[in-house]
């Protein structure tokens, strides 16, 4: 490691003080795991028993923090670990990789709450990812946290295989004015995190990977810090810019229907459609498709091959010009 393998800051060999302390209370912990990638497959296989199932392509593990170093746990923990997936996806051996690197775009360049995240390494030095559960307390405690599938009424049983994916942007934010009290503010970091999950691909923020959690002290709501954020076309080459549509039903604006794909005026109805202030907006967009050279700095500070790394780029470029282009400008 060159870079800090928490925020990718230059000069580091491990975790820099300020990831120390927002990933481990300031406690020195290393960043290479006291256990090998063999000895994690046989405690997920003994955590999982009965209940594996070779669905999907990502597994995960608790971890505990003893004495300065991570360690696995059946349940609960305070991290979850996630290596390497298995599948037939492309360059999934870059996964970790490229969700630390998204999820430091968007704390770094946009300014979004995430999960405190960071990579560490197996014994044997392959790359995985680590992040710090939001959901659990100083004492041990779980706060409530609902994801949009939750709150929305759908599980697999109910609505099938694709129940994640049944609803659009605008129904999620229609759920968050009804089920949050500050409902304006959170609206705002929905949509923030909505461009932004545009401006990298991530093509799978689908119904679960939105979440509100509860205040105890006061027991309202709000979104959680952001999480399971990665670039997806980097995995799957054809991969929609979006998981979710942004409109419901079957609305779609001159700009898309013309163009096909969608751009700068169909952000800006989505936001007038959740109630967003349109000056508030248009700052942002202008603010965020500003970004290129800082998501780059990132990118070529990050572990990516340099193949990935110039995808990566070109991904985010592709998208910069998106959200730039207005065809009702254009048709002025």
């Amino acid at each position: 490691m060159t870079n800090c393998p928490g925020c990718l800051k230059e000069g580091h060999t491990t975790y820099c003080p300020p990831c120390r302390k927002r990933l481990f209370d300031g406690k020195k912990v290393s960043h290479v795991l006291p256990f090998s990638r063999p000895v994690y497959e046989e405690a997920r296989l003994e955590a999982a028993g009965q209940r594996l199932s070779i669905s999907g392509v990502q597994s995960k593990m608790p971890l505990v923090l003893r004495q300065g170093r991570l360690e696995l746990a059946e349940k609960g923990g305070q991290y979850i670990l996630k290596p390497v997936p298995h599948g037939a996806f492309q360059r999934l051996e870059t996964v970790p990789a490229n969700e630390n690197l998204t999820m430091q775009i968007a704390r770094q360049v946009f300014g979004i709450r995430i999960a405190e995240d960071a990579l560490v390494e197996f014994e044997e030095g392959e790359l995985a990812y680590l992040v710090r559960r939001f959901d659990v307390q100083q004492d041990g405690a779980r706060r409530l946290q609902e994801d949009f599938a939750q709150i929305a009424g759908r599980s697999e049983e109910s609505h099938g295989k694709n129940y994640k994916y049944d609803l659009s942007y605008e129904e999620i934010g229609e759920l968050i004015r009804r089920h949050v009290a500050a409902y304006q503010v959170e609206m705002e970091r929905f949509l923030h995190l909505v461009v932004f999950n545009y401006l990298v691909h991530n093509g799978d923020a689908h119904l679960k990977n939105f979440s509100l959690i509860r205040n105890e002290e006061g027991g309202d709501y709000t979104l959680t810090p952001a999480y399971d954020l990665l670039n997806t076309r980097l995995h799957v080459p054809n991969e929609s810019r979006t998981a979710l549509p942004l409109f419901k039903g079957d609305f779609e604006t001159e700009s898309h229907r013309i163009n096909g794909f969608y751009a700068y005026d169909d952000f800006l109805e989505l936001a007038n459609r959740l109630g967003l202030h349109p000056g508030r907006f248009q700052r942002f967009m202008r603010t965020a498709v500003g970004k290129g050279p800082e998501i780059f700095s990132l990118i070529d500070r990050s572990v990516l091959p340099e193949q990935c790394k110039q995808l990566y780029k070109d991904h985010a470029s592709d998208s910069i010009r998106a959200l730039s282009y207005s065809y009702a400008k254009a048709s002025e």
